[in-house]
């Protein structure tokens, strides 16, 4: 594809996901993308046949970006437990910026494919990081606790506790190594 292709493609990805956070998931149209991204419909439909095909790309993209974050901070963490610091620290920024993971969850779960292998595997990392189990555990059910919070719209926390909330995570993430 040439760049000036892969740059009108991503642009419609980058807006699609804008677009779903501005509204949801099941307000996703194809004329409304279009229309957001300045582009026709048809130069769209050039890029992604179908809903499902822009959705599926949607979903890829944000998961590429999670888990080239993921890798970036935890190749900047040393000793026990730094891929849970990786995985803290990616999760915090997401949640910041808008948590994109629970768009990528959502297309996911509504095709009926699973992030459940690629999740699995991260933790199956995490789980062997130099920290206990069940801190390891405890660290991640409480980040999904705070992205389904978000996306749920069930008592979501304010950020200045989501901030404290991280910054115990990381504490526990460093002081509970295994020797």
């Amino acid at each position: 594809m040439s760049t000036k292709a892969s740059q009108k493609r991503d642009l419609i990805i980058q807006t699609a996901i804008q677009y779903i956070q501005d509204n949801d998931l099941n307000s996703l149209t194809l004329d409304g993308v279009a229309g957001k991204a300045g582009i026709s419909k048809g130069g769209l439909l050039y890029h992604f046949k179908t809903k499902d095909a822009l959705q599926a790309a949607i979903a890829e993209t944000i998961m590429d970006e999670i888990m080239q974050s993921y890798e970036k901070f935890a190749h900047q963490e040393y000793g026990a437990g730094r891929l849970t610091r990786g995985f803290i620290l990616v999760s915090q920024k997401d949640l910041a910026q808008g948590a994109r993971l629970n768009i990528a969850i959502q297309i996911m779960q509504n095709e009926h494919s699973s992030i459940s292998e690629e999740y699995e595997r991260l933790l199956d990392d995490l789980m062997h990081d130099g920290l206990e189990e069940s801190t390891v555990h405890l660290i991640r059910l409480t980040i999904d606790g705070l992205y389904y919070s978000k996306l749920l719209n069930i008592a979501p926390v304010s950020r200045e506790v989501e901030e404290k909330v991280f910054e115990q995570l990381l504490q526990m993430a460093r002081k509970d190594s295994v020797s």
